[in-house]
């Protein structure tokens, strides 16, 4: 005899798990380090390889031969900050954009290949295009 069981609460409790990695225990368990602005963030490679695919094919190639053998990553073209926030979307699904933010979040996210992100800048921008926000 067999019978399935689905737990309620797993989601929810994988989701908070991984959170926390980012916000109450930055560095445990972290595997990877990235430099980006002159700041190390220490980082956990399934979760940035799950939600990016520039972290996927940098991370986790498909040839073995051509895996990164650092264990940190040095990202130039983003801002220290900016990038954080990034962090943020990556481990907690959320991040407040606004617009101040929102052009350089949109470059850290289409540079990452977070097509969700990227979708969320550019609705953003949509939205807050008219003719009173567009320099003449």
């Amino acid at each position: 005899m067999s019978r399935k069981i689905k737990s309620v609460v797993h989601g929810d409790q994988l989701l908070t798990g991984v959170a926390g990695l980012l916000t109450d225990t930055p560095n445990r368990y972290s595997d990877i380090q990235l430099r980006v602005g002159g700041k190390i963030f220490h980082c956990h490679k399934l979760v940035l390889a799950l939600k990016s695919p520039y972290f996927e094919q940098k991370l986790f190639p498909s040839s073995p031969a051509a895996a990164a053998t650092s264990e940190q990553i040095v990202l130039d073209d983003v801002m220290a900050d900016d990038f954080h926030k990034v962090l943020q979307f990556i481990y907690t699904g959320e991040m407040e954009l606004n617009e101040e933010n929102v052009e350089n979040i949109l470059r850290a996210a289409d540079l990452m290949k977070m097509t969700e992100l990227t979708q969320f800048c550019v609705d953003f921008l949509t939205v807050t295009v008219s003719p009173k926000t567009c320099p003449r």
